[in-house]
């Protein structure tokens, strides 16, 4: 049974069948086998309903509108200004620029496409214009927008929190470390790739103290978000739930009343884009659920944790093992998908060995989403492509040193689980 499932979902997968769809049709193709499969048929709309019936799930379409409603209304340029104030005396400076403007997105989009696209769409044309190399600078970009879902909010970490019942504001902590050395990493690699090609600074001159005061007051606003949101969840003023519509609501007064640069059909864009993006996780967390529950009916969890443990109880060997599935996945399985279909059984291996679930939430999070630079399906690669005009053959090869940097991250949280925990338990 539990092959037919199996089978049934990669072949409809290869055949470009949404992973959601794929994952249903595998789970219909398994209650055949089933002497109660007519009744188990009925069930796959229930758990479909139980599954997405969940208040922490509201979160994820406004958390998407604020990305959305941030990029159209224009404050994604304002914390570019501001990260280029920040670095444009460093070699590379408008590189670092980018990077930097990539974790000020992240503090507010949640969304490693979004990022890409929006961050991508303006830095690349500039950095081209400044004389660095389009591949190098739509590589660069891309492998910044995999922060986006590290650096809280993060939609794939209030995924993993409803999935396996871990706090969403635990997560969201346990994401600020990673986020970070992530873009301290870029940066490191940017530096050391700019002297080499000597790429200079993005302006001639330095900044006056009234030009940086201009812009810092400019976008004042735009910065208030991330401190907003997540000052308001550590602080317990309300949920991430919560969080998230104060969010959009921010966004659109700052947009619409402040800047004035969000229309009504930039609005309206902003709740249909979120919408259908919301949709399309609903279904696919709630069939995956389906396939978790036929998968606990058959005791696979235990049956492949014993199967490893078997092997080695050693945490350095299961942890190499799990990073290494989890790279393949991030290949070829989308973000919030893999997190549902893997993230119960690989958890409860990590467990076995003494890995903390909430460290092993963000150490999942951050394997998958650097899988969105990585093709054959990597969105944020191809988004990155795109904007760069340049050849998937030479994003191939100038891909693999910033995604080497990012993949060292994973290293070094995997061994030290203690650097995503710090922060959740300091504060408990």
């Amino acid at each position: 049974m539990i092959g037919v499932l199996i089978l049934v979902m990669l072949v409809t997968a290869l055949l470009t069948v949404p992973i959601g769809s794929s994952i249903g049709l595998g789970c219909l193709a398994a209650f055949t086998m089933m002497p109660n499969g007519s009744s188990m048929a009925t069930m796959l709309s229930q758990t479909i309903v139980t599954a997405i019936d969940n208040y922490s799930m509201l979160s994820m379409p406004f958390f998407m509108m604020v990305g959305t409603l941030m990029a159209r209304g224009g404050l994604a340029k304002k914390l570019i200004n501001v990260a280029d104030v920040l670095t444009h005396k460093m070699p590379g400076g408008l590189g670092m620029a980018a990077i930097v403007s990539c974790m000020f997105f992240a503090a507010i989009s949640g969304s490693g496409p979004a990022t890409a696209a929006t961050i991508g769409g303006i830095m690349i044309e500039a950095m081209r214009e400044q004389g660095y190399d389009e591949t190098y600078a739509g590589c660069l970009c891309g492998s910044g927008s995999t922060i986006g879902p590290v650096i809280p909010p993060s939609i794939p970490m209030i995924t993993y929190g409803v999935a396996l019942g871990v706090s969403i504001s635990d997560m969201f902590m346990g994401g600020i470390i990673p986020g970070v050395l992530m873009g301290v990493s870029l940066m490191v690699y940017n530096y050391y790739a700019s002297k080499k090609r000597g790429y200079k600074s993005s302006v001639s001159k330095d900044y006056t103290s009234k030009e940086v005061i201009h812009i810092l007051i400019d976008a004042l606003p735009a910065l208030l978000m991330p401190i907003i949101i997540l000052g308001g969840i550590y602080s317990g003023y309300f949920t991430a739930t919560e969080a998230s519509v104060v969010g959009v609501t921010y966004s659109v007064i700052v947009s619409g009343f402040i800047y004035k640069t969000l229309t009504v059909k930039d609005f309206c864009a902003a709740v249909k884009g979120a919408g259908i993006s919301a949709a399309a996780i609903f279904f696919t967390f709630g069939v995956a659920n389906m396939f978790a529950r036929i998968l606990s009916m058959n005791n696979v969890a235990a049956l492949v944790s014993s199967a490893i443990l078997s092997v080695t109880h050693s945490r350095f060997l299961v942890m190499l093992l799990l990073n290494v599935l989890l790279i393949i996945i991030g290949m070829f399985v989308n973000t919030n998908s893999a997190i549902v279909l893997f993230g119960p059984i690989m958890a409860a291996i990590a467990a076995a060995v003494g890995v903390d679930t909430l460290a092993f939430g963000i150490i999942m999070v951050t394997n998958l989403c650097i899988g969105m630079v990585t093709p054959p399906v990597g969105s944020c690669f191809y988004i990155s492509q795109k904007l760069s005009n340049s050849s998937f053959d030479k994003m191939l090869k100038e891909l693999w040193p910033p995604v080497a940097c990012l993949y060292a991250i994973v290293i070094i949280i995997s061994c030290f689980p203690q650097i995503v925990t710090f922060l959740p338990y300091l504060f408990k």
